[in-house]
């Protein structure tokens, strides 16, 4: 299968993990990049953020219409998250890409079954 058409596929599971259950779609983006497009870990995180800013868009649109969104809170999370995105990906280039991938292994697992949990 072409690259793109996978492409494609991707941003689909992405954007419906992500718009449904709002995990983010780069937790299945980011292993499917690396595994099926043969990203390296740092593109394929870098890749990812950049594709999740029109899902999120979309998707925060449409739950603004079923009046599940909270603005004010939403603004002050961007402000604290541009500063930690910026922060992070400023300190990537320096970790080795088995251990991001495992970090991001490890992040997922723990958000899962805390998640679970509850």
């Amino acid at each position: 299968m072409r690259d793109e058409v996978k492409s494609v596929f991707i941003g689909l599971a992405g954007g419906l993990a992500g718009g449904l259950i709002g995990i983010g779609g780069g937790s299945i983006m980011v292993p499917c990049m690396v595994n099926f497009l043969k990203f390296t870990q740092h593109m394929a995180h870098a890749t990812s953020l950049l594709s999740m800013i029109p899902l999120a868009i979309i998707s925060a649109a449409v739950y603004n219409s079923y009046g599940n969104l909270d603005i004010t809170i939403a603004v002050l999370f961007s402000i604290g998250g541009m500063m930690g995105a910026y922060f992070g990906s400023s300190l990537m280039p320096f970790v080795k890409p088995n251990t991001l991938k495992r970090l991001l292994a490890v992040v997922i697992m723990i958000v899962s079954i805390r998640m679970g949990l509850l």
